[in-house]
This record gives C-alpha cells, structure tokens and sequence, in this order.
C-alpha cells in the first residue's frame, strides 16, 4: 500500500524533542475469540529524511514495514510508503513529527513489535522494537481496552486513518510525551460487556484521574452518568495539563456500573517535559556528595539497589574499596539510562519516586520502607494494577493481594500480616524468581489453623 501525503505540514506534531529516532506505542483493542485488533503508532522525526528537490519544490520519500515476531519467525507484517513535500527545507525542526498508524489484525499471545523506517532517498534506516501481549479479552465481565493519548483530537467530516468514532481525528502520540505546548492530553479506550437488557441499568458512569508514579492524585473528575449505547462503548475524554510540572504521570480512566457491582480500571503512562526540566531535575535527583561519604554510607546508599543490580555488580561491589565503590554508584543509573539523550534519566527518576512512596507509605520504627516486602516488590515492579485489600475477621488475619497486569502475562502478590502487627509479609507470587507458596491460603486462617498445617 502506498500512501501519498500532500501537504503534510497538517498533520505534523509538534512535541519536545527527546528521542534521536522515530517513536513507537500500540494499543490493543478486543477483536473476536482467535484475534484482537493492534493499533501501532509511530512519530518520525523529519529530520530523519533527506528531501531532494522536484518541479520547484523538496520531497522525502518513505518505507514503512511493522511486523509481530514470535521465535525470531514473523507471524504478521504489513509495509507501506509515505512521502513528504516542503517548500524550503529550512521550515524544518526537529521538533516536527510525522504521525503514522496501521491496524492489524494479531492472534492472542505474546509478541516482538519490529518496526522499521527507511529512507527511501539515503536508503538511511531506522529499527525500533517493543514487546507486547496480545492479551485474551473476556466476553463475560466488565473490560476496558488499552488506551490510546493523543495531544491532538477534533471533529471531521472527511474520514482517514486517524478518523475514530463519532467523526473525531485522534493524532496518536506514539512518544507519550507532552510539553508546554501541549496544554490538553487526550485520552480514547473502549469499554467491553456493558450490561444490558432487562433488568439492568441503561446507564454505567466514568471517571478520569491523573496521578503521579506513586499513584497520588494530581487531577480527577467527578464520577460521569452516562447512557450505554449497547454492550460496548467507546470513551474520548481531554484533560488539561498546562499546569502540571516535568514528570511522569498516569492517566486512568474507571468504569463503573453500580447495580451489576462491577468496576473495572485502565492507566497509561505518559511525560510531560518543560522548561522546568532543569529544576525538577534538581529538586527530585539532587546528586550525594560521594566523595564524603565513608564506605559504611556507601553500603548503605548501595543496598536498595541491590534490587536492580545484577549478580556482578554486586560482586564488584563487595569486593572493591571506598574508590571502587563510589564508581559503581556513581555509574549505576548511567548504564540504565534507555535514552541518554534525554534530559532526564527516567529508570533514576522512577527509582528516587519509588524510594520516596516507600519510605512513607511502608516504614516503621522497626524497619524502613525499603526492606519491608511490600516496598522490596514495590521498588522493583511499581505500582500494582490493582490491589484487593482483606481486613481482619473472625476466619481470616489481614492480608492483601497485588495485581500486576503488565508483566509476565499477569502477576499476583500476595502478603498477609501473619503476627498481627501490621506487618504485612509475602507469602505467595506467581512471578517468576519470587516466593511461590501454592498453598498459601493456610496463612490467613487464625493461628491455631495455620499452625495445625506445621504440627
């Protein structure tokens, strides 16, 4: 397929400039039994192109291949072309981006997003690659699908690629990165197994919230009422941003419908980047003095990251003296760094956030945040998708259960406060490399039973 684009100067998104290369995002949306439906998102970059001057005017000529891989074999694929047309090359920024979309139809099941861009005038290319579940929707219980953001939607009466439902253009933002000029965020999902018919309400209601990594609320609406036009509906919904500083941040959307007692949440994560980078920057990753702290300190700064580092690297660093030791910190978060040419070391940031939360939300006078189970599995996998709290009773200790909808095709924790403290403890996960306790259930029955289950 070929597609000619003319004046594409309509179409080009401004947004801050932070990836050298192209960039790529998806959306997975409910297909039928065997297939869903991926919507794969590119932005490129202009500057990536060559232009060639023709009949008075410059032109870049493009090829695009996306394809699914599945044990280095590609399981579906489609490719198409693109040019572009300015009048004088020096109208190009590098601010400026191509948007691109392409819907395929992919069975369920786990995948590798390869997704190449060439330069059809250089024969320069460009390669970008994800991993992705194609996740098995159910047909029974309330879902949401992924949720697309876009900095850019509007009414239109003649339908294209980007055109969804209700005649709205939704220029995805494969970059997921938003600045100052950039004061509305949109988000698009759709909503699976509304009920209906007899008996049931005609209405479900939605809301919208922005919160920080950390899960804090930033911005939220009210619960909305709103009719259902069938089993499925489909949710367009815009949020203002323009005062919200540099950082990461989750947009949710939550449905809900009250008489069938069924709720459901989706987030996705997005970035905004501002000329209050330099000061977020100082605030949030104010650098340690290395060279005056004693080994002892050393250690200490050094053990959290022990959840990250690899088995080398803590090795080395047991072995190596104060000097040794500095370097190693001083260099951990440099070789973790997925785009050095970011401002914002964004794996360093998430680490400094994450710490906080857990200081505040897990420590006690007997042990800091970061050493309880729960801040160790915080640290290290974030905030749970969804959390199932069970407070005490007659028949069961307090305990929680963890929800981790984005690794490992779904995860569960599960922590009971077996002395009665507070104290929350792991008793059981399904990711791999953690505790797996199958019968972990005996933990949550008053002491006598469990005990019975040792004795």
């Amino acid at each position: 397929m070929k597609a000619k684009i003319s004046f594409l100067l309509l179409l080009l998104i401004s947004i801050p400039s932070i990836a050298a290369d192209f960039d790529l995002d998806y959306a997975v949306l409910r297909g039928d039994e065997v297939n869903d439906v991926v919507e794969v998102y590119l932005m490129i970059p202009r500057i990536l192109f060559d232009f060639v001057e023709s009949d008075g005017a410059y032109r870049s000529s493009a090829y695009v291949r996306v394809a699914f891989a599945f044990d280095d074999t590609v399981r579906q694929m489609k490719e198409w072309s693109f040019t572009d047309r300015v009048d004088n090359p020096n109208q190009i920024t590098d601010t400026q981006k191509i948007p691109e979309i392409v819907t395929i139809n992919v069975p369920k099941g786990k995948y590798r997003i390869i997704a190449i861009v060439m330069d059809l005038n250089s024969k320069k290319t460009f390669r970008k690659e994800t991993d992705i579940l194609v996740k098995d929707f159910a047909f029974d219980k309330l879902e949401l699908s992924d949720i697309q953001l876009s900095g850019q939607a509007s009414r239109t009466e003649m339908q294209n690629k980007f055109s969804k439902y209700f005649n709205y253009d939704i220029i995805p933002n494969a970059s997921n990165i938003y600045g100052d000029q950039n004061p509305m965020i949109y988000a698009f999902c759709e909503i699976y197994n509304l009920k209906t018919g007899a008996g049931q309400s005609e209405s479900y209601q939605v809301q919208y919230t922005i919160t920080n990594i950390n899960d804090k609320i930033i911005q939220q609406n009210e619960w909305l009422t709103k009719k259902k036009p069938g089993a499925s509906a489909v949710e367009i919904k815009g949020m203002n941003i323009a005062e919200l500083n540099s950082g990461l941040y989750n947009f949710k959307i939550a449905v809900k419908e009250e008489n069938a007692g069924a709720e459901t949440v989706g987030f996705k994560r997005f970035y905004i980047a501002k000329n209050d980078q330099n000061k977020l920057m100082a605030d949030v990753m104010e650098e340690v003095n290395l060279s005056a702290l004693s080994e002892k300190e050393l250690i200490e700064l050094f053990n959290p990251l022990k959840y990250y580092a690899t088995d080398k690297e803590r090795k080395m660093f047991r072995k190596s003296n104060v000097e040794g030791k500095r370097n190693i910190i001083n260099n951990f978060w440099k070789t973790r760094d997925s785009d050095p040419t970011t401002p914002l070391n964004e794996a360093e940031f998430e680490y400094q956030q994450r710490m906080k939360y857990v200081a505040e939300q897990f420590s006690s006078p007997q042990r800091v945040g970061w050493k309880t189970d729960m801040g160790r599995v915080f640290l290290i996998y974030g905030q749970p998708s969804e959390i199932e709290r069970f407070p005490s009773s007659l028949e069961t200790k307090p305990y929680q259960i963890w929800y981790y909808y984005e690794f490992e095709g779904g995860a569960i924790f599960v922590f009971v406060d077996k002395s009665g403290f507070g104290m929350m403890e792991l008793v059981h996960s399904t990711a791999r490399n953690e505790l797996q306790d199958e019968a972990w259930e005996r933990w949550i029955r008053p002491m006598g039973d469990s005990d019975n289950d040792y004795y």
